[in-house]
């Protein structure tokens, strides 16, 4: 299964399926797949289920690439996401694993992939 971007799942959901629907309500959570009507199929943060939302418990969502500890934008293919890591990795500051959470949260906010918080004035 590949990630294939984030959601944030509203904290009172009541279309869940699945199992151990806790570890999803309220948190920003992979995804394996978005379905054509709006919702998503889920990977808990701990990978222990998964489980699927319909759209009106999906607070935001954003579609990614996501190779190691690297996000990128969607429908890469290798050698751009290689090309990519490589350009992330030799800007000011390098990479560490805090700018991925900066990117989700601030894709999330925007509601598409977004690495403006990147390539800001350093």
């Amino acid at each position: 299964m590949e990630v294939v971007g984030y959601c944030r799942i509203k904290k009172d959901a009541t279309t869940g399926n699945g199992e151990h629907l806790l570890k999803f309500l309220g948190k920003t959570v992979r995804v394996i797949e978005f379905c054509v009507d709006g919702g998503v199929f889920v990977i808990a943060n701990d990978a222990s289920c998964l489980a699927s939302f319909d759209k009106e418990d999906v607070v935001s969502k954003f579609e990614c690439g996501i190779l190691g500890e690297y996000i990128f934008p969607p429908n890469m293919d290798y050698i751009n996401q290689i090309m990519y890591m490589t350009k992330v990795q030799n800007r000011k500051g390098g990479w560490a694993p805090i700018l991925k959470e900066m990117i989700i949260i601030h894709s999330l906010h925007k509601g598409v992939f977004t690495d403006n918080v990147l390539w800001a004035k350093q």
